[in-house]
């Protein structure tokens, strides 16, 4: 059989079983013909092959994100308030700056919704309604916190919502108020706050979803991104479960989605789930699945509602943060999606979570019995090592984000007051300790928290230090930050240097296998990607560079010269 398409003289690393290494591959009707030699894949070239001479370039898997929103931060991107990468020495003012820009630019928006502002920017009450409504105070306003967690509004909103002094606390979620006047300060905290006022906001319109993620693929192609895990699709999200499927099954997608439907502790959790289950039966198509179901065992520590075994190290009160469900609960709903054959899918920050939430997979496991479940944690900032253990043998897989696993200034401004000294320094992102207790580690951005850059997430899992570009990018024009690259260094506050302990840092063959295989096997998707195998699909990235032979500084530099959907070119930097 001759090949569509040949890669050759290339430093192929194939992610098999072995870790090998080969020169050449052919590729034909979407997928891999052969994995070898140069000289042995002439026998697959043809008068119609295309054939691409990579002169010694890296080619790799194609890369995986196993925790991104991509529908919910393209269409902000595309169509809302962006504040991701606004900065300015006044950091607040350079925010509303950029509100009133955007309220006058779309002066016939009934509503302005947006997100991308850092919580590391305000005080413990967060930023304040009053700031919006000199803006704006007959159009409500609506802005989500870069981590997803917090909102920020105006007095319009509050009002639509019903909200005022009296307004009593939410079961999962803190609305903030003024401590002089007792009033909504303008802060609303995790989804039992922030759903007082999102349940009236306007759906966007499917075909914007549509656009969006369109917009969307080609950002993550030129990333290397061929998979994603869209990691909290709401079961009433009628709109984006349609604009998926609807590009799915017109062939536009070059990215391939797997989807975990979001579970509620508010209202009935069984016909949630059963509604789930119902939805995972409609939508099959290869690039869009939904097999597996989203739980929040707590939220953030830079929100105080990450769930800690020790309580928060700057308040009196004994404030452990929020446990979202009940242990039967949990355990129930566990049990009956386990039991059907689902993916559990959970959010975990904190390791009091981390323990509550194993405690559950384990009821689960000795009721349903052992099976190739494949449950899984998100991000995991906090977590005993007894726990790590039970989590290699429960044969979990954990979606970290490296991004994270550094000194910022979230650390000096959030992690460090709130966590106290030794868990902030010592005991933040157990990533080594996952690889060996025998996790299923992959990688995610969390976009939008993140932007995906799956070269920067590895050079941040083997470094735990920001890349030199992004400390350029990020801090560069403040002159109260300093980059320190010395892992031995003694840190000042506002070094922003490498986070201990050094021994949690991976290896760079750890890091490629959880950027791709890893995430294949999360996603039941390791039979057909994640590796360059003989009848796998030809997903594939070419880079610049050969990983293994450069300076570990020139990793977050390293180009994406082509990427591979199937063996079609979605990708290429010519």
């Amino acid at each position: 059989m001759k090949a569509n398409l040949v890669l050759k003289n290339a430093a192929v690393y194939t992610v098999d079983s072995d870790l090998s290494w080969a020169q050449a591959i052919a590729i034909a009707d979407r997928k891999i013909l052969f994995v070898g030699s140069n000289t042995d894949v002439e026998a697959y070239i043809g008068p119609d092959t295309t054939v691409i001479d990579l002169d010694g370039k890296m080619v790799l898997p194609a890369f995986v994100d196993s925790h991104m929103h991509p529908a919910q931060s393209a269409h902000i991107y595309q169509y809302g308030l962006g504040l991701f990468d606004v900065t300015g020495e006044d950091q607040i003012q350079a925010y509303l700056n950029a509100v009133r820009q955007y309220a006058a630019k779309n002066s016939d928006a009934p509503w302005i919704v947006g997100g991308g502002y850092s919580r590391s920017a305000f005080d413990e009450i967060g930023p304040r309604k009053e700031w919006l409504d000199e803006i704006d105070s007959v159009r409500p306003i609506v802005i989500t916190s870069t981590d997803g967690h917090s909102m920020w509004v105006n007095s319009k909103a509050l009002e639509i919502a019903n909200i005022d002094k009296d307004t009593p606390q939410p079961q999962e979620g803190v609305i903030k108020h003024d401590p002089k006047t007792s009033e909504p300060s303008g802060l609303l905290q995790e989804p039992g706050a922030m759903n007082l006022v999102a349940q009236h906001i306007p759906e966007p319109p499917k075909e914007q979803i549509k656009n969006s993620l369109l917009w969307l693929q080609g950002w993550l192609n030129a990333k290397g991104i061929t998979t994603v895990h869209e990691a909290m699709l709401g079961i009433e999200e009628h709109h984006i479960i349609e604009a998926y499927d609807e590009l799915a099954q017109d062939g536009k997608l070059t990215v391939r989605y797997r989807a975990s439907w979001n579970i509620s502790p508010e209202g009935d959790v069984a016909a949630q789930i059963d509604q789930g289950k119902a939805l995972s039966k409609r939508f099959t198509h290869p690039h869009f699945k939904a097999h597996s179901f989203k739980f929040f065992a707590d939220h953030v520590t830079e929100e105080e509602t990450g769930l800690l075994l020790e309580p928060y190290a700057h308040r009196d009160d004994d404030w452990y943060g929020i446990k979202v469900w009940g242990d039967d609960i949990l355990q129930d709903a566990f049990s009956q999606i386990d039991s059907a054959g689902y993916q559990i899918h959970v959010h975990v920050i904190g390791d009091a979570a981390a323990q509550y939430t194993l405690d559950a997979l384990e009821f689960t496991q000795d009721v349903n019995g052992k099976r190739d479940a494949r449950h899984s944690f998100a991000h995991l900032q906090l977590a005993r090592p007894k726990d790590i253990k039970r989590m290699g043998d429960l044969g979990i897989s954990v979606h970290t984000s490296p991004y994270w696993m550094i000194i910022d200034d979230y650390f000096w401004k959030l992690n460090l007051p709130y966590l106290g000294h030794e868990r902030a320094f010592y005991q933040q992102y157990p990533f080594n300790s996952l690889f060996k207790a025998g996790v299923n580690v992959t990688i995610a951005s969390d976009f939008f928290v993140t932007e995906p850059e799956p070269l920067v997430a590895i050079y941040c899992g083997m470094t735990r230090r920001m890349p030199q570009l992004v400390f350029d990018r990020d801090y560069g024009g403040k002159s109260n930050y300093r980059s320190i690259s010395d892992p031995d260094a003694e840190l000042k506050p506002g070094d922003l240097g490498v986070l201990p302990p050094l021994d949690e840092r991976a290896s760079l063959k750890d890091m490629l296998v959880a950027s791709t295989l890893n995430g294949a096997y999360a996603n039941f998707l390791n039979e057909d990607i994640g590796s360059i195998e003989v009848g796998k699909l030809a997903d594939l990235v070419v880079l610049d560079q050969n990983l293994f032979e450069i300076d570990i500084e020139e990793i977050p530099t390293t180009q994406i010269e082509m990427t591979f959907f199937e063996g079609q070119l979605v990708h290429s930097t010519e």
